[in-house]
């Protein structure tokens, strides 16, 4: 019960771009350690349910994105999603879908605004 009210405070004071860095983290950290069926079998339904969200969002009538942006992704979720329903019946490499996830994450973190320096303090300045 704390953890979720803890998530979800997290989440409300964190912009939409950490929070998609952090759900693709998240995916890949299970996809990473899945070395039983049941691991492999959840860590997939995340990586699944993870694109349906993003698909949702990318197709709603006000995401800002640009349409060739979009259409990219789209096209990107929709292989993640087959490929992860491809991968619950086999014990194929999950390795392309970590790659895509590590590639979206370097996307999201070049996206990210600079760090604001931290301020310089002169000695003997008052």
């Amino acid at each position: 019960m704390m953890h979720a009210r803890y998530a979800a405070q997290q989440n409300a004071a964190a912009n939409p771009r950490e929070i998609e860095l952090r759900a693709f983290r998240y995916v890949n950290g299970l996809l990473a350690g899945a070395t039983d069926t049941p691991g492999r079998v959840a860590a997939l339904h995340k990586t699944h349910r993870l694109w349906s969200l993003l698909i949702a969002d990318l197709a709603q009538p006000g995401n800002a994105l640009p349409p060739d942006l979009k259409g990219r992704l789209l096209s990107l979720g929709l292989w993640a999603q087959k490929e992860a329903d491809a991968r619950m019946g086999d014990a194929s490499s999950l390795e392309p879908l970590l790659a895509l996830h590590r590639d979206m994450i370097a996307g999201l973190e070049a996206q990210r605004p600079a760090a604001a320096a931290p301020p310089t303090f002169v000695a003997g300045a008052a």
